[in-house]
């Protein structure tokens, strides 16, 4: 079994978040490799969302209002 202790010691909440921002890029930075592999797994899942019907289906839809709303600004402006 582990057992793990975490004390803070800082003078304000800001002083103790921004040294868990600097612990967390510096894991990052060194674990590049692993970093990578969990973003292509998640890209792939993302991926994968994006092609199922419904998402597709809501995605056109945004496309024609978007086009729509173009269209409809394009021609009241140049009236």
């Amino acid at each position: 079994m582990v057992k793990i202790n975490i004390t803070m010691e800082g003078e304000d909440i800001s002083e103790i978040i921004n040294e868990l921002l600097h612990v967390g890029i510096e894991l990052l930075k060194a674990n590049r490799k692993e970093l990578r592999e969990v973003l292509k797994i998640l890209a792939d899942e993302s991926l994968e969302v994006l092609n199922e019907k419904k998402t597709l289906e809501k995605g056109a839809e945004l496309y024609k209002k978007i086009n729509s709303e173009i269209n409809w600004t394009y021609k009241r402006n140049k009236d």
